[in-house]
């Protein structure tokens, strides 16, 4: 599906669409089949000498209502994927997908109504329609988006106590050292990046780059770019367009402004005069060292503009990473041992060495964000617990004697600290024998 028309949707191309948010869907449904039997069932947990005879268990089972608002960047994946989490827990759902993207949203709303209306319901609608939905009493709320929106349902949750999971962005860091393979660490980061036109929360926000190879990893980054779109990338059909041109003058904006820094390549003015009002389009940008104050460092990007910034050392792109919020994901390219030391030093909601945003695509990985970038974790299992009461149940026979009366027998309280605190070995056998002989 060309993407040279003003007119054009986000989604660049079938390929792309195909992989990002047909795919992982039915990988995640999948998930759900093979599994299910086995998350669901109760499972036993060890129960504590002290409190014996007794048999423990965590029996999972529904929340309740679940409200799941989805995204516009990737409509499908990050809508229909928290549903089907909903609904494998067993819980009843309330479905309202981004009207930014309301061709999407229609083929939602076609295939929820397919399923039981008794349990499930796709809602569409705005901004008012999402505000009258979060102050209902839902069981659980999952909001995928931007921040400024998230604190908005954090405050309309607060009087029901309803729990929220929420999947943010930020600004993800790349932190690139010297000692690995350049060519193939660019190759990676420009083809994240500049996915989905760069409309991606995991997108690689920023590049931290080592003095001594920076004029290398310019050199491909630019080089990689080029080869992706050439010199033309309206024209190029994999190329897509912002959301709307609210987006596309935000990012005009951050690369009008005095940023101090060196434009590599795009811009905003370039050779083809495709930067035009109502166009939607930002060409693929990277810019060397913009002040660490400009909108571009400042502000999450969520477009198709790449800063890069030179470092002197990993300690200080882990000090640099660590004066920022946290963000959602966090991508190195260093050798094992600084790559190790990265990880001990920072905190993200994922990370991953030697790639960028391939940890999304597994299921068996916990996804979610830290501070800013979002609260909870989504993704199969991790998911499904999120979405389910773990509740705790105990059976306890009526013929043992009971672990309390009162007034509290002294003798039993201290034989049970005596046992709680000691050490394993003989004082602690000592003990445990003293306190099984007061119970039988």
């Amino acid at each position: 599906m060309p993407c040279a028309k003003p007119s054009m949707p986000i989604c660049v191309d079938e390929a792309q669409a195909t992989l990002f948010q047909i795919s992982s869907i039915f990988g995640e449904v999948d998930g759900y089949i093979d599994n299910l039997a086995r998350w669901s069932a109760p499972y036993k947990v060890s129960t504590p000498a002290a409190l014996q005879p007794a048999t423990s268990w965590v029996r999972p089972q529904p929340k309740g209502v679940v409200l799941v608002i989805g995204a516009w960047n990737y409509p499908f994946s990050v809508t229909i994927g928290p549903a089907a989490t909903a609904l494998a827990a067993g819980n009843c759902l309330v479905v309202k997908p981004s009207e930014l993207a309301p061709e999407s949203a229609n083929v939602m709303q076609r295939i929820f109504d397919r399923l039981d209306g008794r349990a499930v319901r796709c809602v569409q609608g705005g901004a008012e329609i999402a505000s009258t939905l979060v102050a209902q009493p839902f069981d659980h709320i999952v909001y995928t988006g931007g921040s400024r929106v998230a604190k908005l349902i954090l405050a309309a949750a607060a009087p029901n106590m309803t729990p929220v999971t929420l999947e943010l962005g930020g600004k993800s860091p790349v932190i690139m050292c010297d000692g690995v393979n350049l060519k193939e660490a660019c190759k990676r980061i420009a083809a994240h990046k500049f996915t989905n036109t760069g409309q991606t929360c995991i997108a690689p926000d920023y590049v931290l780059v080592e003095r001594g190879v920076r004029d290398k990893v310019v050199e491909l980054l630019t080089e990689e770019v080029r080869t992706m779109f050439g010199d033309k990338a309206h024209t190029a059909e994999h190329y897509g367009r912002l959301v709307n041109q609210q987006s596309a003058d935000r990012l005009l904006e951050a690369l009008h402004e005095d940023h101090g820094g060196k434009v590599l390549l795009g811009g905003a003015s370039t050779p083809e005069g495709s930067v035009k009002e109502g166009h939607r389009y930002v060409p693929p940008t990277l810019v060397l060292d913009p002040r660490p104050e400009s909108l571009l460092l400042e502000n999450e990007i969520f477009g198709p503009i790449l800063p890069i910034v030179t470092i002197d050392s990993y300690q200080e792109a882990i000090a640099y990473v660590n004066s920022k919020p946290k963000p959602l994901a966090l991508y190195i390219f260093a050798p094992s041992s600084i790559a190790e030391r990265i990880l001990e030093k920072t905190s993200s909601g994922g990370a991953i060495v030697g790639d960028a945003m391939v940890h999304k695509g597994n299921p068996d990985l916990p996804f979610g964000g830290i501070g800013n970038s979002g609260m909870g974790r989504m993704h199969g299992i991790h998911g499904f617990r999120e979405l389910s009461n773990e509740r705790a149940v105990m059976y306890r026979p009526l013929w043992a004697p009971s672990l309390l009366s009162l007034p509290v027998n002294a003798t039993l309280a201290n034989a049970v600290y005596a046992y709680s605190t000691a050490r394993p070995g003989k004082f602690l056998r000592k003990n445990l024998l003293k306190f099984l002989a007061w119970c039988f």
